[in-house]
Parts: C-alpha cells; sequence; structure tokens
C-alpha cells in the first residue's frame, strides 16, 4: 500500500484491482507517483482493473493531465489492465471531466462509473 495526505492506492484482492482513492488536492511528484506506484501494483499483481474514487477528487493541473496522457495511459494500456473504473457521485463538480476521461479511456479500455464500490 502507499499512502500520503494526498492519495491512497491499494490491491483489492476481491476485484483484482488496484484502488486510487484521492483525498487532497495535489500536483507534480504527490499526483504522479500514486500511479507509478499503482502501475507497480498491475504489474506485481496482475491486475486487470483500476478503480478511482474521485468524490475527494479534483481538477487536475494541465502538466499533470498531460502526464497522465502522455506517462500513464500508454504504460496502463500495455499491462494487464483492460478496465477502468470511476467512483463518482452524480452531482459530483468533476462529473463533465469524468464523462469526458470515461469516453476517452472507452477506445482502449471497458470503462465505468459507479456511485460505490459496491457496485462493482
Amino acid at each position: 500500500m502507499f499512502e500520503t495526505e494526498f492519495c491512497k492506492i491499494e490491491y483489492l484482492e476481491k476485484y483484482n484491482a488496484v484502488f486510487c482513492q484521492w483525498k487532497n488536492f495535489c500536483t507534480s511528484d504527490d499526483y504522479r507517483d500514486p500511479f507509478e506506484f499503482g502501475l507497480q501494483l498491475i504489474k506485481d499483481k496482475n491486475a486487470s482493473v483500476w478503480i478511482t474514487d474521485t468524490r475527494d477528487g479534483f481538477e487536475n493541473e494541465p502538466e499533470d493531465t498531460q502526464w497522465l496522457l502522455e506517462n500513464f495511459i500508454p504504460k496502463t494500456i500495455d499491462s494487464s489492465c483492460d478496465t477502468i473504473v470511476f467512483i463518482i457521485q452524480n452531482n459530483s463538480p468533476l462529473k463533465n471531466e469524468i464523462d469526458e476521461q470515461t469516453k476517452a479511456l472507452s477506445q482502449y479500455f471497458y470503462t465505468r462509473q459507479i456511485e460505490n464500490i459496491e457496485q462493482f
């Protein structure tokens, strides 16, 4: 497990998933390090699912979004991960952003949006 004041990353055996729970706004390495740890978990556990809990999420800085698109997504495409799940409330201020991400990622992964992990 990886945990900072900003994010918690852990493997959920029940779902064969890497679970990413955002807690506070962050940028740069504070934003990117959890993703790197999660990628290593995917590799170590042969995980097929990435679940991001956005309920305490935030809008990304443009530089971090670019890093996500140029670094994290290509590495994830080349991994055992085939499903991306977002936990998001319907009234979330991030709904439009997550809708756009869901649409874009659906080119490479099976994608879902749920309101809590029990819906997975």
